[in-house]
């Protein structure tokens, strides 16, 4: 939500820069992303974790997971049912946005990593700039369900 005296730009954002000409340090509003992942049904995950393509400490990475997948595991049948073990859920689709302001963004085909400087949430598109100003638009809700192969 907006400050009185104007500190968020608008209720939309999740990342910004505090300060005139976007001089200022990175500000955030998670919980903004928690109820804007809740509004359109998406998992919200937080998590303490290195990615070391974006640092080498650990930090808190806030994520909407739009698809999961399940890896590794064994299946076999034992007296007519069937069994499965080992087998985990990892994100599939999803935006990860650590402390720092760096995230990272999963499609389905490509993957990227970007240090973020403001982060809108417009519906269901994702609109972001980078710390080297570079414009960016995501339509997440194409991230729901895996496009077909025909």
């Amino acid at each position: 939500m907006g400050g009185v005296f104007g500190s968020k730009p608008s209720d939309a954002h999740v990342v910004w820069r505090s300060g005139r000409d976007d001089d200022g340090v990175k500000q955030f509003d998670f919980e903004y992303l928690r109820l804007w992942a809740a509004h359109f049904g998406v998992d919200y995950e937080q998590w303490e974790r290195v990615d070391h393509e974006r640092a080498d400490e650990p930090r808190t990475q806030h994520a909407c997971v739009f698809h999961w997948a399940e890896t590794g595991g064994q299946e076999f049948s034992l007296g007519g049912a069937d069994w499965s073990m080992g087998s985990q859920e990892k994100p599939r689709t999803f935006i990860e946005i650590d402390e720092a302001g760096m995230g990272r963004f999963k499609g389905w085909a490509s993957e990227a990593v970007l240090d973020i400087d403001e982060l809108v949430l417009d519906g269901t598109t994702c609109r972001l700039r980078t710390a080297d100003g570079t414009r960016k638009a995501l339509d997440v809700s194409k991230l729901t369900t895996e496009p077909s192969r025909t």
